[in-house]
């Protein structure tokens, strides 16, 4: 200030009232003092993690781990009866996609191994015909 300006500065205007000094000389990021550098690195840990908390709620994704708040999954139990049913349905479902697949009369329901022609040893010329 005393260089270029050719004034004098005793306190500094608007400035919070614990920092009106001028002892405090903040070149880049040294000199700052280690409170305001510690609570200022507080401030956005907390700032990061209640995000965090905000994005996993409303998503529903837990995070790594896998682990919830306490929240386990919910087992889910079936009666024999139940269980039985679903099989009955499922063997039936099975049973009629079988039946679709099986195109009926369109293609032989076998393939049987008949001896096919062979022309190994026997060559005909167009030529040699009269």
């Amino acid at each position: 200030m005393n260089q270029v300006h050719k004034e004098t500065l005793t306190n500094v205007e608007n400035a919070l009232p614990n920092r009106q000094g001028l002892e405090v000389e903040i070149f880049g990021m040294e000199g700052i003092p280690e409170d305001v550098a510690q609570a200022h690195n507080q401030r956005i840990i907390a700032g990061y993690y209640e995000a965090e908390a905000h994005r996993r709620a409303t998503s529903g994704n837990n995070g790594p781990g896998g682990g919830g708040a306490g929240q386990a999954k919910k087992p889910k139990f079936e009666s024999p009866s139940d269980l039985k049913k679903r099989l009955a349905e499922h063997k039936a479902r099975k049973a009629e996609q079988a039946a679709q697949t099986n195109s009926g009369a369109n293609t032989p329901a076998e393939v049987t191994d008949s001896p096919q022609p062979t022309t190994s040893g026997v060559f005909v010329s167009i030529f040699d015909i009269n």
